[in-house]
């Protein structure tokens, strides 16, 4: 699946760096979300799922404190992104107010 050109996406990435839990399959690891954005997330990982995995994420975001955990399936790769491996991934079903605190971190 392609990447969409910035004019295409939902709404705009915000640079986030936030450290997070990444759980798939039998694999559990820490990691961090580098960018978000109302459709999905970048993360950067020591290892990283394959395409199409549903991953389950813990983490807060800046400004709010409170703990979201949000399932995600993996639309694309990179093994190795400045130095280091991570994956994008769109949300499936995320919570109102998850989408709400997203809404928050544009306005800060």
């Amino acid at each position: 699946m392609a990447r969409l050109p910035a004019e295409q996406r939902v709404s705009n990435r915000i640079a986030l760096g936030a450290p997070a839990s990444v759980k798939w399959g039998v694999e559990q690891l820490s990691g961090f979300v580098e960018s978000i954005n109302l459709a999905g997330l970048y993360v950067a990982t020591p290892r990283i799922p394959g395409l199409g995995d549903y991953v389950d994420l813990v983490f807060a975001l800046p400004q709010d404190g409170r703990n979201f955990r949000v399932r995600a399936s993996v639309v694309h790769t990179s093994p190795l992104r400045n130095r280091r491996s991570g994956f994008g991934a769109r949300f499936e079903r995320p919570p109102l107010g998850f989408l709400e605190a997203i809404r928050g971190l544009t306005h800060h």
